[in-house]
């Protein structure tokens, strides 16, 4: 007897008597057995492969896709807000910049000769709405005799370009928007219409790449949402098939190693492989596309819908080994460890449904369908495994020579060492639980816009480049209202307002490129001066302003409507910033708030940023909340239903304790290693709660069944670890095997998954081992 637990023979703590269960059992597996025919074998068969040939139909019309505005929130009035100043003034992410570089100088007149035909040429493209060029701009002045427009670069001609080059230098609107500062690059802007589908966005990166070949200018960098999202598509092809590989071989190699026969390796296989086919199959036909999380969707279906096939297998051949029958050895199988199975299956789904409460769709979809996946892999388990054990030889499963489980001589040993070390155990534990707690402590939610790409891809090298030559690509949307209904934008009190704010934007926000009802009066009041640089400023006094903005038509209506509303009670400030990082954005627009509510006139005009980076970046601020959250329901699910199937609280704490106790052990590593909270991290929290809880599912309901046959718990105890200990320890190596070859990914969420995942499975793996046994026996001391 092991020493710490006290036993009444005869008695089992909560249970029934051993009698009563064995006479049930007896009762149940009879008619299991009546079931398990071949006649019902094959018709399970043939109704499975009519369903998969349904399913492999849905797949010709497989889709992938990466937008990155599914990750706004679905609803709310910042969401509301953005749709309406987004169809108002348009979208602020369809463009795309081309950045040209030359070492000696872009004010060159071959060069600007290149640029001036590739912006005529992107022009005429279809889908393309405008495009911005600086040697197609043209400067408004307006004297006695007429308005006359001077182009900005008069390229033609080399002594005038050197001309134009230094007044475009006294002139911040254009030489901060289109030059670097050092003058070895240009760019040109290109919009497209707004809303364009995946595949209209490929027809028109085909057309534009086509034309910098033409034009002479390939070498181009290219930078937008049109490039990114063909990017991070192909890349997303490319490692879901090397992700769902690695792991097929992965488990193939353990799965040899467990059962050492090759059917003991295609039947698993097999079964969770149509699961994926089937749930894929599933999205496909409701017109769901494969996204940046569900692509990991076959992947993890693969790892954790083959725990469930590896513990039944294992009970299976555990029975043949003792000489029962073929179809009595399954119906012992499907009695003894169906309902576990089935509790695992619930639990797994409800820690990945559970990201669902997540305000982020691509989170809710990734949920959801795993969650479906995880129960039709249990429903496959059900139907296909067993019709496919009675048509199987079952010695074809078992090894030609039976050598034993590596694991038959050590999980004793380590269970002797386990129940000496029991208090030394619980110590450790909770002084590792103290340490997480205080490293979860130091955690920051933050995003950045390209923060999945690695630094070496040449999407993010552009990007970066971008950043550094241009003052950076991440837009900046301000919203502009003037509350007062018989006032408007145009009035110089308002623009003075605006002019304070924009000045705050350009001088600590570090924002550039600005364009706002400022910008378009300062360059009114130049053009109305005869363009005498002295006058690029508001105008001195109200009627003159009044004036000018009722001749604002010089400087186009396409412009001005992508700056104000026709009311002019409505405008916007655009520009463009450095990606520093949700976390520093934060404390800018906070910054941002105070100086607006202590130097600006409120009752004049009212500020209220908006735009895609700021609604990501806002949405991942409420993140942590929302995971908790979720985190917590799964929790709550999970231990009620351990308190229906153990009908005893402390059976509830021995399943939860060993798998929180992992969950905060990574949350302190990722507050010590400085890896921050965002969308890929915050998931991993209730994924690897639902996979973990599966492991001590198993082994407590194994628990629970030797102590309805009579054992006493201390036995009961011995015989679990010693005999559902191997399978758990083959389910867990199979499930780190699956989850680490996530670490290859070039994405950074995906990586950071593979490897916060696969180190929590680890944790939890060893708290089973160990901690587990150690709170049985702290619990299970009294009855």
């Amino acid at each position: 007897m092991v020493k710490g637990i006290r036993v009444v023979r005869g008695t089992c703590p909560t249970f029934a008597p051993g009698i009563d269960q064995g006479l049930l059992m007896e009762a149940r597996i009879p008619r299991i057995e009546r079931m398990l025919t071949r006649r019902n074998a094959w018709i399970a068969l043939g109704l499975l492969a009519l369903l998969t040939a349904c399913a492999a139909f849905a797949l010709r019309d497989v889709r992938v896709d990466y937008d990155f505005e599914k990750f706004f929130p679905e609803s709310g009035p910042e969401l509301d807000r953005y749709l309406e100043f987004r169809e108002r003034f348009g979208y602020d992410n369809d463009f795309l910049l081309f950045g040209i570089e030359r070492e000696e100088g872009v004010f060159d007149r071959a060069l600007l000769t290149k640029a001036d035909s590739l912006a005529a040429r992107l022009e005429r493209l279809p889908l393309v709405m405008k495009v911005l060029s600086p040697t197609r701009l043209s400067e408004p002045i307006v004297t006695p005799l007429g308005v006359f427009e001077t182009p900005y670069l008069r390229f033609a001609q080399d002594s005038l370009l050197a001309i134009d080059s230094a007044r475009i230098w006294n002139d911040p609107r254009i030489k901060d928007f289109f030059f670097s500062d050092d003058g070895k690059s240009m760019l040109v802007a290109l919009n497209a219409e707004p809303g364009l589908s995946k595949e209209k966005c490929d027809l028109l990166l085909a057309d534009v790449r086509r034309t910098l070949v033409e034009t002479g200018l390939s070498d181009a960098r290219i930078v937008g949402r049109i490039v990114g999202q063909d990017h991070y598509i192909i890349t997303m092809v490319k490692e879901t098939l090397f992700f769902l590989s690695a792991s097929i071989v992965l488990l193939a190699i353990f799965l040899w190693f467990g059962f050492r026969s090759l059917y003991g390796v295609w039947i698993p296989i097999a079964v969770v492989g149509l699961a994926i086919l089937w749930q894929v199959g599933f999205m496909t036909a409701l017109g769901k596309p494969l996204g940046i999380l569900t692509m990991l969707l076959p992947t993890i279906l693969f790892v954790v819908g083959m725990s469930d096939v590896v513990h039944l297998l294992e009970c299976y051949l555990e029975e043949i080994r003792r000489g029962v029958p073929r179809i009595r050895a399954i119906a012992i199988t499907y009695h003894e460890v169906g309902l576990p199975t089935f509790l695992t299956a619930v639990t797994s789904g409800i820690g990945f449904a559970t990201l669902g409460t997540a305000s982020i769709p691509p989170l809710q979809e990734f949920g959801v369908y795993t969650a479906i996946g995880v129960l039709v892999a249990f429903c496959l388990a059900f139907t296909l495994l067993p019709a496919l054990l009675i048509l199987t030889d079952p010695q074809k499963l078992l090894p030609r020579k039976d050598e034993g489980s590596p694991w038959d001589g050590r999980l004793p040993v380590l269970f002797r060492w386990t129940i000496r070390n029991r208090r030394r155990i619980l110590l450790g534990f909770a002084i590792i639980s103290v340490l997480g707690i205080a490293g979860a402590s130091r955690i920051k939610v933050n995003n950045y816009l390209l923060e999945d790409l690695p630094n070496d891809d040449p999407l993010k090298e552009g990007f970066v480049w971008f950043e550094e030559t241009f003052g950076g690509v991440r837009p900046f949307e301000l919203e502009i209202n003037v509350p007062d209904s018989g006032h408007s934008v145009w009035e110089l009190a308002v623009l003075k307002e605006i002019e304070k704010v924009q000045g705050h934007l350009d001088t600590t926000y570090d924002v550039d490129g600005m364009a706002s009802p400022v910008t378009v009066m300062y360059s009114l009041n130049k053009a109305f001066n005869g363009g005498d640089r002295s006058y690029y400023r508001l105008p001195d006094d109200s009627l003159e302003c009044a004036r000018m903005a009722m001749r604002a038509k010089l400087m186009g209506k396409q412009l001005l409507g992508s700056i104000t509303s026709a009311d002019g009670r409505t405008a916007r400030l655009s520009g463009r910033s450095v990606d520093e990082g949700g976390f520093i954005h934060k404390g800018k627009n906070e910054a941002l708030d105070r100086f607006i509510a202590q130097e600006v006139d409120t009752s004049v005009v009212r500020f209220h940023q908006t735009g895609m980076a700021y609604l990501i970046d806002r949405n991942n601020a409420t993140l942590s909340t929302q995971m908790v959250r979720g985190m917590g329901l799964a929790i709550l699910l999970t231990g009620l239903i351990m308190l229906w199937f153990f009908k005893d609280w402390r059976m509830v704490l021995v399943a939860l304790i060993p798998n929180l106790v992992p969950l905060v052990f990574i949350a302190g590593v990722m507050g010590v290693m400085g890896i921050d909270l965002k969308v890929s991290t915050a998931i991993i929290f209730t994924i690897s709660f639902g996979i973990a809880e599966d492991d001590t599912i198993h082994m407590l309901a194994a628990f629970r069944q030797h102590l309805r046959q009579g054992l006493s718990p201390a036995y009961a105890l011995k015989r679990t670890y010693l005999r559902t200990g191997k399978a758990v320890t083959v389910t867990s190596l199979m499930l780190l095997s699956g989850f680490v070859t996530l670490i290859f990914s070039d994405f950074a969420s995906v990586y950071y998954m593979g490897v916060l995942i696969t180190l929590t499975l680890a944790f939890a793996f060893v708290a089973e081992l160990l901690l587990l046994p150690a709170l049985v026996m702290l619990l299970m001391r009294k009855r």
